[in-house]
């Protein structure tokens, strides 16, 4: 059969099983364009911006379980950068497509035209150039196989605009796609080595099993708590593995670290003699820049993760355990059910006692009437009423930190969407159209700061124009609240370039064709939420709360300098 380059590219899409690709139009994809206008199969979802539509990407392939594509003009072809690297260090596959002018007319000073793969070659894990449009059925296929493979992450592809036009003779035998699903393999880890991990485990006193976002992925909850009940264990989670396991089971310690982390949690760490990570990268977040547990003092380490260069990266390690998740663990279980390995230590009493604490420590801020409104209660208001499907995004920001702690996740599974490998900026208004498409049933809150907002509020008119039920909580103090934070509470310095001027973003959100409310008293945070949610559409929702500076959440490092100041906290 005869198709050109831009057919081809689509038909390839296709097979992969691709439904939706996130991107806007330039003038070296039209071609690519012409043919997408009468291709029904794949759905191309207009954004404002290709760094949005690379976040869209990375959002859709964490909601999905599939690779998240994205498409830039070679005008913009930088522009995804941001949400390239986020994919690429946060170990999410997706694939970003950029079109090009004619291959090495870079050097004739054409315009737009520079040396993309060079670009990419930092921040993905493979940079392609297709040449030849014969090439697409291979290259296409390797883009998704690397992608998926081993640790997962981004993948580039840059397609000059001649090879979209280029019509070549394709046999049908070359016609096939591959794997588009994470995770791609289930290997399990080596048996010797698994036994070893069991005889740590026996020997220990005080166990902890710490989950990342590796855990998450291989749906590995159920082993997960097997194997930790087995040894009577308790179970943390770093940011972005929250929703290995359900917040309310009785081994649960919820969220550990420096991003979501209280004392109240993170003293299990502290107190431990063996920790088994889960699919974590054991990175400066969740072990709170690697004091939780000790770097220097480790207790015996067990580290199981799908990468190799991951297990045992920051730690001194008993075990490196290179597998699956799920796989790996449900053959620990079942191997330490045969050696009668079975430990009481009265684990669940004391994580009882301590998430009782919590809870109850939190009671007078829940309940506050202080105004601007208290994070704590807007959040556990919203754990109250947020619908049963739902997906809640956040970004470095009040909303983020006080979710993450003290938004208690009932049910296992992706609910709680992050950024926090890279921590960028201008993430979760884009990133939350890639579930909403993905996932039209749900509700889809977006947790967002007003430094945040300005990054790529233009997104607003694609939540307008496709109707997507997001409900985008805006928490407004007019200054860039996390820098103000570390200024103070690391540096002990002035404020310097972090605050606004006022700004009414509901009258934006209506000039883009939201509904939109502020929340003025918190007497009506239930009141305004019960309206978000019964309101089938996108909304905005505006609440004013102060910085960092002013009432310190639970970072750990912030609070030493509140207890000596006086300031507010919560830890």
């Amino acid at each position: 059969m005869k198709l050109n380059g831009a057919r081809l590219l689509l038909e390839m899409l296709k097979l992969h099983e691709v439904k939706d690709v996130f991107g806007l139009p330039g003038e070296t994809t039209l071609a690519l364009y012409r043919e997408w206008e009468s291709f029904s199969d794949v759905r191309h979802i207009l954004t404002h911006d290709e760094r949005a539509a690379a976040f869209m990407a990375e959002a859709y392939a964490k909601a999905t379980g599939k690779v998240g594509v994205s498409e830039a003009p070679s005008p913009g072809g930088a522009h995804p950068a941001p949400g390239v690297l986020e994919s690429f260090k946060g170990s999410v596959p997706t694939i970003c497509f950029t079109s090009d002018i004619p291959f090495n007319n870079d050097t004739r000073n054409m315009l737009s035209g520079f040396d993309q793969n060079r670009f990419y070659e930092a921040i993905t894990k493979e940079s392609v150039l297709i040449s030849r449009a014969k090439d697409i059925p291979h290259l296409v296929r390797r883009a998704f196989r690397v992608a998926l493979s081993g640790r997962p992450g981004a993948v580039h592809v840059r397609v000059p605009l001649d090879v979209y036009e280029e019509e070549v003779q394709i046999d049908e035998a070359d016609l096939y796609g591959g794997n588009c699903r994470w995770p791609a393999d289930r290997p399990t880890a080596d048996s010797g080595r698994i036994e070893q991990a069991l005889d740590v485990l026996a020997r220990a006193e005080y166990p902890v099993f710490v989950c990342g976002q590796g855990g998450l992925v291989s749906e590995a909850g159920d082993e997960i708590l097997a194997l930790a009940e087995l040894f009577d264990a308790p179970v943390g989670t770093t940011m972005t593995g929250k929703g290995c396991i359900s917040e309310r089971h009785p081994l649960s310690i919820r969220v550990i670290g420096a991003r979501g982390g209280t004392s109240y949690s993170n003293r299990f760490l502290e107190e431990a003699d063996c920790v088994v990570f889960v699919g974590s990268n054991t990175d400066s977040a969740g072990t709170d820049a690697w004091k939780l547990p000790s770097a220097r003092r480790p207790p015996k380490i067990v580290h199981l993760d799908i990468s190799r260069e991951e297990a045992g990266n920051n730690y001194p390690t008993e075990v490196c355990l290179v597998g699956d998740a799920k796989a790996t663990l449900a053959s620990m279980a079942a191997r330490a059910a045969a050696r009668g390995l079975r430990r009481e230590r009265g684990a669940a009493f004391k994580v009882a006692e301590a998430m009782n604490a919590l809870d109850r420590s939190l009671e007078s801020a829940a309940f506050s009437n202080d105004y601007p409104v208290h994070p704590v209660r807007f959040v556990k208001e919203l754990e109250r009423l947020l619908p049963e499907k739902s997906f809640v995004f956040v970004e470095p920001s009040v909303g983020s930190i006080y979710s993450a702690a003290y938004l208690i996740q009932k049910n296992a599974g992706r609910m709680f969407f992050s950024n926090y490998s890279m921590g960028a900026l201008g993430y979760v208004l884009p990133a939350a159209v890639g579930a909403a498409v993905a996932h039209p049933e749900h509700t889809v809150v977006a947790l967002g700061g007003d430094g945040s907002f300005h990054f790529n509020c233009g997104e607003l008119e694609t939540y307008s124009r496709l109707g997507l039920n997001i409900k985008y909580v805006l928490f407004n103090n007019n200054v860039f609240g996390w820098i103000r934070g570390e200024i103070e509470h690391v540096y002990n310095a002035k404020p310097f370039a972090t605050d606004f001027n006022y700004v009414d973003y509901c009258r934006i959100a209506e000039g883009f064709g939201l509904k939109a409310l502020r929340i003025s008293d918190p007497a009506k945070i239930g009141e305004t939420l019960k309206e978000a949610f019964a309101h089938r559409g996108p909304m905005l929702i505006e609440m004013p709360v102060k910085a960092e500076d002013e009432l310190v959440p639970p970072v750990p490092r912030w609070i030493p300098n509140a207890k000596r100041k006086g300031i507010p906290y919560l830890y």
